[in-house]
């Protein structure tokens, strides 16, 4: 008897749109061509370096590790103590008191992954809400671990004193339908797609407003360093940290330390009192056993050897502020560019944003015209990664982007 042919059932699924995107990058065969999309740091020769201080952590590493077995459900623990340093600081009473515990995770997606697990135990039929515009592989985590999702409004004001900022009475508006029990992704700074951060007063209002509504907050930590310095952009999340009594971070270090490949993440979780730790601790591990069993150590690795250590940690500091200077600088560059075509909305748009992203307001089909006559690859979304700019084409790409700005 012959057997039933099981995945005939299925149809083939519409390719991941970005990577998509970067495959066509790659088989353009155009001299000049400027990849936007994917979002990755490139230095001013458009390669995406591995760091200097990694590269010192990795010969220490060589020289010093005597095994490869497993390291546990927490993965490597000084790896995850000094990620919790870097987000409460060294002398912080929250992680003293035993509120904290942490996992290493396979990058960021890994540790949001294990984040929406939880959330699903506390309330299996809510809904966790997700900014509108967000990464879009937010919302695909949230139904890929059987969970619904909705989205909250995360756009600027636009006139007025505080034009420029974000309107928290919008996010307050598209929240009006959550419930308690409900959870909510809200990311740290440097936002993707839109490059607009909450100002630190809207980070206390955001933390009542999740404790007022009984909202489960995920905090999505992914381009700490971006933006101002370490500290400055921590100084709104810690905040929020402060007032709301629990909550779970997404941490990664694939952009800050340049180790996209290495999958290297961390999920630190927020209990309201030191009883309920040990408790969360073994749901988080529960959670992880059960989807990649046992974090990657080689990254984690690295990232806890540079940190340890304050030559390398002053090195890595050091290759991260000229990271954000040169995305700080391109996005002087490419305002002055779309200014001399007219475009001060936009220039002055670009220039409040931070950290690797930039979301361009173009007519509808501007980015599949930009890419079909120009060369230039960037996804509908009109989300650009500044970093992928260079001093020698800013003026190319203003020049054919100006038509299609509002």
């Amino acid at each position: 008897m012959m057997q039933k042919n099981l995945i005939s059932n299925l149809s083939l699924l519409p390719p991941d749109a970005l990577l998509g995107l970067m495959a066509a990058y790659k088989e353009d065969t155009r001299e000049i061509k400027v990849d936007l999309g994917v979002g990755i740091y490139k230095d001013a020769s458009g390669a995406t370096p591995v760091l200097r201080s990694v590269k010192s952590a990795e010969k220490v590493l060589l020289t010093s590790v005597t095994s490869k077995a497993y390291e546990g459900p927490r993965g490597n623990q000084v790896f995850d103590n000094a990620v919790e340093k870097q987000l409460f600081g060294s002398k912080s009473d929250t992680v003293s008191s035993g509120r904290i515990t942490s996992f290493a995770s396979p990058g960021g997606c890994g540790a949001l992954s294990v984040a929406v697990g939880f959330v699903k135990r506390l309330k299996a039929d809510g809904v966790v809400w997700v900014s509108n515009p967000s990464w879009p592989n937010h919302a695909h985590v949230v139904r890929a671990m059987g969970m619904k999702t909705d989205s909250y409004s995360y756009d600027e004001i636009q006139d007025g004193e505080n034009a420029g900022q974000i309107d928290f009475e919008a996010i307050k508006c598209s929240l009006d339908k959550a419930e308690p029990g409900d959870g909510i992704i809200i990311q740290g700074p440097c936002h993707n797609p839109t490059g607009m951060d909450l100002t630190n007063e809207q980070w206390k209002l955001f933390a009542r407003l999740c404790t007022e509504k009984s909202i489960f907050p995920i905090v999505d930590i992914a381009y700490h360093g971006f933006g101002a310095s370490l500290d400055e952009d921590l100084v709104g999340v810690r905040e929020f940290l402060e007032l709301a009594p629990e909550a779970l971070i997404s941490y990664s270090c694939s952009k800050n330390f340049g180790l996209y490949r290495e999958r290297t993440g961390c999920l630190v979780a927020q209990s309201q009192n030191a009883e309920q730790t040990p408790i969360v601790a073994s749901h988080l591990a529960d959670i992880a056993r059960a989807s990649y069993s046992m974090p990657p150590a080689h990254g984690a690795a690295i990232v806890a050897t540079i940190l340890e250590n304050d030559e390398l940690k002053t090195e890595w500091i050091n290759e991260l502020d000229e990271m954000r200077d040169r995305i700080k600088s391109l996005r002087s560059e490419m305002a002055e560019a779309l200014r001399s075509h007219g475009k001060d909305e936009a220039a002055n748009r670009i220039l409040r944003q931070k950290g690797m992203f930039s979301l361009m307001k173009l007519k509808d089909g501007a980015a599949e015209k930009l890419r079909e006559d120009h060369a230039i690859y960037l996804p509908g979304s009109g989300r650009i990664n500044v970093a992928g700019l260079k001093s020698e084409n800013i003026k190319y790409v203003a020049k054919c982007m100006a038509p299609y700005l509002f």
